[in-house]
């Protein structure tokens, strides 16, 4: 009888001891989770800004920013289209470009005099 009770002791204390490590295991997992949410957020964040290459015109401000009619990227041309609040920004499309911090621009193919204006 001592020997089952020592047995049924030991069981339990067994799954509880299981039951504790794998609570740390899912709380572990889970800060690993976030912890690469955030990078992968951090990551896209960074590459959905661009520097722009060339500059036009200052048209106006945004958040601290100048706001130019048009910019180069790449050596492509863009105009300025809208800026995003500051919570957020929709989707981007395939033909538009965002500079910090929220100044979205279109793809805007101009004409080869056109683009001598835009100084760097």
């Amino acid at each position: 009888m001592l020997i089952e009770i020592i047995l049924w002791a030991a069981l339990v204390f067994f799954l509880w001891t299981l039951r504790d490590n794998l609570g740390s295991l899912e709380t572990e997992l889970q800060d690993a989770q976030a912890m690469k949410s955030r990078e992968i957020a951090a990551r896209a964040l960074s590459q959905r800004f661009v520097r722009p290459e060339l500059v036009d015109e200052p048209i106006g401000r945004y958040r601290d920013s100048t706001i130019h009619a048009r910019i180069g990227v790449g050596g492509k041309q863009y105009r300025f289209d809208y800026v995003c609040p500051p919570d957020g920004c929709p989707p981007l499309r395939p033909d538009q470009c965002c500079v910090a911090p929220g100044i979205v621009y279109v793809r805007h193919d101009t004409a080869p005099d056109a683009a001598q204006n835009i100084r760097t």
